[in-house]
């Protein structure tokens, strides 16, 4: 408990946005991904509106000297390079048939790897939405998203596992905040590259507080407010917005603590949740959100959750951070 994991692990089978600071992170980010997946005998997709720009950071040219092996991956199709230019331009007019026939296609890619015996897994490095919100084009940017959330719930449900990664400006929506919740409620987790060593992506920047906590809470405003708040602590933060979401990372993951807000949307109950996790992890302690007063709270009773570890909202950050480092 309380070592950090590699955000590939984490991020694995799922959609994901990846707040960065610089360009030269992001990149630095899509080799960490394909190297892994690569490691892995995953497919990768690198989908970059820069592919072809040899003067942009993030052009394939920058990126394949960062590439285990690169030359032999292109070679053997286990890696491949899209221009997405063509698809951003698409979606800079709200036009997304490009975009649907590359969904057609990797369904396709995934069911020729299942017939010649190969890992069925592909994962997608994809930033066309990234360069739109670049462009402060943030109502295409979300719209694009959305197709892509939409998409990634279709290939949960078939059990096509396909990761996506898409890069988002931290600086550009920081000061677009509405913007920036919005879109993150169409991704299933949300890591910040400010929170991790770039050169060593298996690890966070300062262990100090050495905690990892998965923040399970469907509200975007707050689940932003708690990873930066936390994050900047040096605490190791995993988001989720749904149940299902919550349990995938449990079964795949050790936290120190779950926050758990008890308003969840989605199918699954809060309290069918918290008994699944502890089905999984009986020793796991969950913290509780909640708008219910504290008098009307049966989390007592029926989540095994002790009165000290209930917040009821609105509450301060500062009691959240106690609560946490409470031992």
């Amino acid at each position: 408990m309380g070592n950090s994991q590699n955000p590939y692990e984490i991020s694995n089978g799922k959609h994901v946005m990846l707040l960065y600071g610089k360009d030269e992170d992001r990149t630095k980010a899509a080799a960490h991904w394909i190297n892994q997946a690569l490691e892995e005998e995953q497919l990768c997709i690198y989908a970059s509106v820069y592919a072809f720009d040899q003067f942009n950071i993030s052009s394939f040219s920058n990126l394949s000297t960062k590439i285990k092996n690169y030359q032999e991956h292109l070679d053997n199709n286990n890696l491949q390079i899209i221009n997405f230019r063509p698809y951003y331009e698409s979606a800079l007019g709200r036009n997304l048939v490009l975009f649907e026939n590359l969904k057609s296609n990797l369904e396709k890619l995934l069911r020729d790897l299942v017939v010649k015996g190969k890992k069925d897994k592909i994962i997608v490095f994809a930033d066309a939405a990234c360069c739109l919100c670049e462009n402060r084009s943030f109502g295409e940017s979300e719209i694009l998203e959305k197709w892509w959330h939409e998409v990634h719930n279709e290939w949960v449900k078939n059990n096509y596992h396909i990761t996506v990664i898409c890069p988002h400006p931290h600086l550009m929506l920081q000061r677009e905040q509405d913007t920036k919740s919005k879109i993150a409620n169409l991704h299933d987790l949300m890591l910040d590259l400010n929170n991790y060593d770039l050169d060593n992506l298996g690890t966070r920047t300062g262990q100090e507080n050495d905690l990892r906590v998965l923040v399970v809470e469907s509200d975007p405003d707050l689940m932003i407010l708690y990873t930066e708040f936390l994050g900047e602590r040096d605490i190791d933060v995993v988001v989720a917005s749904k149940g299902n979401e919550c349990l995938s990372l449990v079964k795949e993951n050790d936290f120190d603590i779950i926050i758990l807000d008890t308003h969840l949307s989605g199918n699954i109950e809060p309290i069918d949740l918290v008994k699944e996790i502890y089905r999984i992890n009986p020793g796991q302690r969950i913290v509780l959100t909640t708008t219910n007063p504290l008098y009307r709270t049966t989390a007592i009773d029926f989540y095994r959750v002790k009165k000290e570890d209930i917040l009821v909202k609105p509450f301060r950050l500062s009691n959240l951070l106690d609560v946490i480092e409470r031992k």
